[in-house]
C-alpha cells in the first residue's frame, strides 16, 4: 500500500520515510540492548526529525507506524499539518478477534506462547503480505525476505 503511495506524494511533498529500528533495512538490536516498544520507537523518530530540523510535517501512518505517528501528533500537535492514514489502527476494537489470542502473549510472554507466533515472521508470511493481491512482477523485492 505505502510503496505505491510514496512516489505519488513525492510529486508534491518532500517525503522522509525513516525505517523503524528492527524494520525495513534498519539494524535490529537484540531485545537485551533495545526495548522494542512504541514509546522507544517514537523517541527514535522524534530524534530523527529533530536531527533534520523538521519543525512541521504531514504524517503518513501505516500499520505499526501508526501508534508512533499518533504519539508524535499528541505530543506536539502544532507540528502536524495533516495525517494520511493507511491501515493505521488507533482503537482496540479495530484489532479484531485474532489479536485477542495475541494479547494473552502480551500479558504473559512465555517462550511457549512466543513459539505460537513464530510463523507470523517466517519469510513466506512476510512475502505474502507484500505480494498477495498484487500483479506479479509489480512489487520490488527490497521490503521482504
Amino acid at each position: 500500500m505505502f510503496r505505491s503511495l510514496m512516489p505519488l506524494l513525492a510529486r508534491d511533498f518532500h517525503v522522509l520515510a525513516p525505517d523503524l529500528i528492527g524494520f525495513g533495512n534498519s539494524a535490529a538490536p537484540s531485545r537485551e540492548s533495545f526495548e522494542y516498544t512504541f514509546e522507544n520507537l517514537t523517541k527514535n523518530v522524534a530524534g530523527f526529525l529533530a536531527a533534520l530540523k523538521v519543525d512541521q510535517y504531514f504524517l503518513h501512518v501505516f500499520d505499526y507506524g501508526a501508534p508512533i505517528g499518533f504519539r508524535l501528533a499528541m505530543r506536539q500537535p502544532e507540528r502536524v499539518l495533516g495525517i494520511v492514514s493507511q491501515n493505521g489502527n488507533i482503537y482496540q476494537e479495530g484489532l479484531g478477534p485474532k489479536w485477542a489470542e495475541r494479547a494473552k502473549y502480551w500479558a504473559n510472554p512465555t517462550p511457549e506462547l512466543r513459539a505460537q507466533y513464530e510463523s507470523a515472521f517466517a519469510p513466506e508470511t512476510i512475502k505474502g503480505q507484500y505480494l498477495t493481491g498484487e500483479k506479479p512482477g509489480t512489487v520490488g523485492p527490497d521490503g521482504f525476505p
